[in-house]
């Protein structure tokens, strides 16, 4: 496939002008799968300043037609080139071809449900595979109105980003769905969906914003069949309805896409995607057991997340992926704004501490580290940007923004972004235009530091202790060492705390901005009181996670956190603290047993559901990562008992399904003859989500067959079942089951879905013979060269999510070394494949350096 440039983008855009594109999608024979290609027709309107040209499209092209007479073309790869067009005058150019049904997930994806046969369609694109499923020009800064006609099965359910308008027979049994014309769009977010989807009506939302107009929209949300009585749709809707209130209450242009189905899609490779009118989500998000209150808020980020996009993307587009953030970084901090502020789920600013803004500084600290505003030379630098750095980080340096300019100034600047780009092609400058006109400030140093330049700042304070006790000479500083040097502009909040009763209390916060090496924390001498006593059993850097920066707590706060932080009142701070502490075991500063201690004793009282349930998280991957495995066996014990203790004492659901989790996992990765009766049992249970997970636990630990597994599946029937077979029949310990999963993965018969299973049995598998792990990396390259983009992804992250024990022979060797002799043979790989095992490389070595430091200290 061929590989679409910026360059090539900029020169096309500059030379053609495409009003419109009309699109004929005929999925008559789609439902039968022996049939692998489909008919379709795109009609472009538009005028050309150049004789030549080339419109995007994988697929076998049939016919050209320029203003409706038979053209000559050159089919190139996935692009056909034509020439001898109509220069400066406007002319129609119809491309026919036949495209593919896809089983990677990108494209038109077609997908057979198990539990009934039926068969759904879906298409998936961002950032360039929107010429799978029909010819068109393919990149963000093009953006025609598009009208789409699917020809389907008479019994099919068809929704499209417009609104469907009229449907008609057609020869046989099916129906022409015609859709309304959208607004300008660009193509990477233009949709359909087909199949025998479920319904669920919603009702219609109805409002409008500043600019004098109104919607209503018919909110719908759609699913397989098998699927639709576990939906808990009335939660769906409730933080819809909440979201289209907020959105437009702050930014000023009523939502202009005229119709919102919600539709959640099986194999689907993101957790969703925000096509206008027909947005997107992964299945995983509906539940066949009944959902925590952690999967319901992870739902609403999703939800809200995407609905922002209507705006931040869709209405306003970046112009080339340079400026992903412009969409991304906002979509992820409006999101959880939004969530925040409008419904139940409050506590989403401690999520997000806790959760993405850790990715973030794992991102941010590896050696392919970038600036926010990214250099993107192509689509496939695009495709590997979509990470840590572009979303999380990106969302944080933005809350920054909003209390440097304050958020009157920040939502007037939004306002005035999208009078006036709205329908366009954007870039770095017009926001920031905008937010100048309305804060008046100037940002241009702000930008800089924070848009232009890569790695994390770091933050930290120094104080003295007088005679009598008082705290003096109370400093912020910021270090530089992550970041190449770059002071950035910090707007924080630095509290102290004592511990009165067995509790730890905020005693002082102090608004505090820093630009230089260091700045006063208590300028007036708040703290240093005459014959007073020492304040700051705790001193917390960035309360309420205002700023992007790793906060270092000192020795005395670190060993105050570790004992009293379950009785600190904020959940937000909790979070921020919980997240200081996980920075400095990853940065070997703080032994991972005093984190996993302190986790496990704070646990059981988090009130938050998020922190409890990323503590657990956290707690297995400090085992895991950073401790030799001379020292997990006793950890592993402390941990295992404490969990199964706390599953099955605890009284309220959520939590003991949450610790549940956690213990089959547990016991997952370094079973414990004592536990097996209770995960057999657990295996049996009437719940399909814990018996599944337990069931591939007993797979992995060598305690069940493949001949159980099967009757486990039919028993089950669910496209679920299927999945979780499939993985727990990988990770079985013997020779004859690894060969079999490795034979599947190399034998290009497995949907992406299944790749991912595969793989994820195969290294959860508690064999200990020959892995077969090095022959896969040796295949990295020939598989990236020879698959799309996005199983590509899956096969390279799915083989290099390897164990590392440093006190386990030849385990440093099988991994660090193993991954420094493939880059050293693959100097001229593609720089995406490389990006990934450089990243995977240093996580490995951070491991090695964390779990040598506490293998000395034993």
């Amino acid at each position: 496939m061929q590989i679409l440039t910026r360059n090539e983008a900029n020169h096309r855009a500059a030379h053609l002008n495409v009003s419109a594109i009309d699109v004929i999608v005929d999925l008559r024979a789609a439902a039968n799968t022996q049939v692998s290609t489909y008919p379709v027709t795109s009609r472009l309107t538009m005028s050309s300043l150049e004789e030549r040209t080339f419109i995007d499209i994988v697929g076998q092209v049939t016919d050209v037609l320029v203003n409706g007479t038979s053209h000559d073309f050159e089919d190139d790869e996935d692009r056909v080139w034509v020439g001898d067009l109509p220069v400066g005058e406007p002319f129609t150019l119809e491309v026919r071809a036949l495209a593919s049904f896809s089983r990677s997930g990108e494209g038109l994806h077609r997908y057979v449900d198990p539990e009934d046969g039926e068969v759904y369609l879906y298409t998936q694109f961002e950032p360039n595979d929107a010429h799978r499923a029909w010819p068109c020009i393919d990149q963000p800064d093009v953006k025609p109105e598009w009208t789409f006609h699917v020809i389907a099965p008479r019994e099919w359910v068809v929704s499209s980003n417009g609104v469907e308008v009229s449907c008609e027979p057609i020869q046989g049994e099916a129906l022409r769905h015609d859709f309304s014309a959208t607004r300008p769009l660009s193509s990477y977010i233009t949709a359909i969906v087909a199949g025998p989807w479920a319904i669920i009506d919603g009702g219609t939302w109805s409002g409008g914003a500043s600019d004098g107009g109104h919607a209503q929209l018919a909110l719908r949300l759609l699913c397989r069949r098998t699927l639709a009585r576990y939906l808990d749709s009335d939660d769906v809707f409730e933080v819809t309805r909440a979201g289209l209130d907020f959105f437009h209450e702050r930014y000023g242009v009523t939502f202009p896409w005229g119709s919102y189905d919600q539709v959640y899609v099986p194999e689907y490779n993101l957790g969703a995607m925000e096509n206008p009118g027909c947005i997107t989500f992964n299945e995983s998000y509906i539940s066949r057991s009944t959902p925590t209150f952690t999967e319901r808020q992870r739902r609403a980020n999703t939800t809200l997340h995407e609905m922002c996009h209507m705006w931040f993307g869709d209405l306003a587009t970046p112009a080339w992926w340079d400026d992903l953030w412009l969409k991304e970084s906002f979509a992820e901090n409006q999101g959880a704004s939004a969530i925040a502020t409008a419904t139940r789920y409050a506590g989403e600013w401690a999520n997000f501490a806790m959760n993405r803004k850790i990715w973030a500084y794992a991102q941010d600290q590896m050696p392919t580290t970038h600036p926010i505003a990214a250099d993107i030379p192509d689509v496939a630098a695009a495709k590997t940007n979509f990470d840590g750095i572009t979303y999380a980080k990106g969302a944080a340096v933005l809350k920054q923004l909003v209390a440097w300019v304050g958020e009157d100034a920040f939502y007037e600047g939004t306002r005035r972004y999208f009078a006036a780009h709205q329908f366009g092609a954007t870039r770095l400058g017009d926001l920031f235009q905008a937010l100048e006109e309305a804060s008046g400030q100037k940002l241009e140093s702000w930008k800089e530091t924070w848009l232009e330049t890569s790695g994390p700042s770091t933050l930290y304070a120094t104080w003295s202790i007088d005679a009598v006790g008082a705290m003096s000479e109370f400093t912020l500083h910021q270090g530089t060492d992550s970041c190449a040097g770059v002071l950035r502009p910090h707007r924080v909040n630095v509290s102290t705390w004592r511990v009165a009763g067995g509790a730890l209390e905020r005693t002082h916060v102090f608004d505090v901005r820093i630009e230089a090496e260091s700045a006063p924390i208590d300028p007036d001498g708040v703290l240093a009181v005459p014959g007073g006593v020492a304040l700051a059993d705790l001193v917390v850097i960035n309360d309420d996670d205002l700023t992007y920066a790793i906060s270092r707590l000192d020795e005395h706060s670190t060993d105050v956190a570790l004992a009293y932080i379950a009785t600190i009142d904020s959940a937000l701070t909790r979070a921020v603290v919980w997240a200081s502490l996980w920075n400095a075991v990853r940065d070997a500063e703080l032994d991972p047993r005093r984190f996993i201690t302190a986790a496990l004793g704070a646990v059981g009282a988090e009130r938050e559901p998020a922190i409890r349930d990323r503590l657990l998280l956290l707690v297995s991957e400090a085992l895991s990562s950073f401790l030799p495995g001379s020292a997990r066996a006793s950890v592993h014990d402390e941990v295992a008992a404490t969990l199964m203790r706390l599953s099955t004492e605890s009284e309220e659901r959520d939590a003991r399904r949450s610790y549940t989790r956690a213990f089959i996992a547990e016991f997952s990765a370094r079973g414990g003859a004592q536990y097996e009766a209770f995960i057999a049992d657990l295996a049996h249970s009437g719940d399909p989500d814990l018996a599944w997970r337990a069931r591939r636990a007993l797979a992995a630990r060598g305690l069940t067959d493949e001949a159980r597994i099967e009757q486990w599946r039919a028993e089950d029937g669910s496209g679920e079942a299927v999945r979780m077979s499939v993985e727990a029949r990988a990770s079985l310990p013997s020779h004859e089951a690894r060969k079999r999963a490795w034979d599947a993965v190399f034998s290009d018969s497995l949907s992406n879905d299944f790749l991912s299973a595969t793989l994820s049995g195969l290294q959860a598998s508690s064999w200990e013979g020959e892995s077969g792990t090095e022959r896969a990396v040796e295949g990295m390259r020939a598989y990236w060269e020879s698959h799309t983009i996005g199983m590509a992804l899956r096969y390279a992250n799915g083989v290099l999510a390897l164990g590392l024990d440093v006190s386990r022979e030849g385990s440093v060797e099988g991994t660090v070394g193993l991954l420094r002799s493939w880059l050293d043979a693959n100097e001229d790989a593609p720089a995406q494949l490389r990006r990934i095992a450089i990243e995977h490389l240093d996580a490995f070595e951070r491991n090695v350096r964390a779990q040598r430091r506490w293998e000395r200290d034993q």
